[in-house]
């Protein structure tokens, strides 16, 4: 019977690493044909670099919402939390000149407490996760708009511009930052007893909390580490793009479209891939098809943003295929 099982296990591993290779080889076959399509540019050096720059976001964004979102929560604040905390931490540094620490500090620590409050309505208080999202929303894009009008009055403008400090921006820094995340997303996740004990909760709370899990501590603690997570994302796009810009009436929703993309894509193909690794695939696959359409003079914002939200649609098609949603 032992050998039954090791021999089931073995064949188990070897079809999931066939279907890796599979979809990796099918990726990589695309790239080559659009590498072509458009004239050779796809695959250049600099435009690969540019890839894997604009790669980082999403794939930050998407590993720090995997944590929040596998609890159970789906807090649709978080677009609102990385424009407050990165208009914070920009305000650290051009106006208190508090340099790399202010801008480090300042955002983390943001979005941490931002994130603690979200989910601390959801988990204590007992209200639908994603309506104290909405409200959360609601509440953080104000606090913004209130915090750069405030200081419009004496910078002249109402738009927070990172000037200095915007090295951990810059490749290849922002694309070894995004790896050291994944390293550490990847083991708290799949080999740690917290990545057991948020997927336990996630799964079934009340058999979780039956073999002894602390539900709301999980979920705590998940919230904490996703929200540094996303401190840091938003540390580097700060320093990538030199702004974020203060929103209104759910406008900061459209910020997380690529990387709630890439947690509909972990959980269509969670028997193929690990959640971190599906992310990641997610990500670089959203990345790639906006950079392609790019090349091929796609519009931004009406066309690419069509083909965002079929993307969006079709992975929650299979997510429904297969009884998953966001939440596992």
């Amino acid at each position: 019977m032992s050998d039954i099982k090791k021999a089931s296990s073995t064949d188990l591993k070897k079809k999931k690493l066939q279907n890796q290779l599979l979809v990796i080889g099918i990726i990589a076959v695309i790239c080559v044909i659009c590498h072509f399509l458009t004239g050779g540019r796809l695959l250049m050096p600099t435009n690969i670099r540019t890839i894997l720059t604009q790669w980082t976001y999403p794939l930050m964004v998407g590993l720090g919402m995997m944590f929040i979102f596998t609890s159970g929560m789906i807090d649709l604040s978080i677009g609102a939390q990385l424009i407050l905390a990165g208009n914070v931490g920009a305000i650290l540094v051009e106006d208190f000149g508090l340099g790399y620490v202010g801008l480090i500090i300042g955002t983390v620590a943001t979005l941490v407490v931002c994130e603690l409050l979200s989910a601390s309505c959801s988990t204590f208080l007992g209200i639908p996760s994603w309506v104290a999202g909405l409200g959360a929303a609601l509440v953080y894009e104000a606090i913004g708009t209130i915090v750069t009008s405030v200081r419009a009055k004496t910078a002249g403008t109402s738009v927070v511009y990172l000037k200095h400090c915007r090295n951990l921006g810059t490749f290849p820094w922002i694309c070894i930052i995004a790896l050291i995340l994944f390293v550490i997303a990847f083991f708290l996740f799949n080999r740690s007893t917290l990545g057991f004990n948020l997927r336990a909760v996630g799964s079934s709370p009340e058999v979780a909390e039956a073999m002894g899990i602390k539900r709301k501590k999980t979920i705590m603690i998940a919230a904490l580490i996703g929200a540094v997570i996303l401190g840091i994302s938003a540390i580097t796009q700060m320093s990538y793009t030199g702004r974020y810009t203060a929103m209104s009436g759910m406008g900061s929703l459209s910020g997380i479209f690529k990387a709630l993309a890439t947690i509909l894509f972990a959980g269509s193909f969670s028997k193929i891939f690990s959640d971190p690794v599906g992310v990641a695939v997610g990500s670089f696959i959203i990345t790639i098809l906006f950079n392609i359409l790019t090349l091929f003079g796609v519009p931004s914002g009406t066309y690419q943003e069509m083909c965002l939200g079929a993307v969006v649609i079709l992975c929650g098609i299979l997510s429904s295929f297969k009884n998953k949603g966001v939440v596992k």
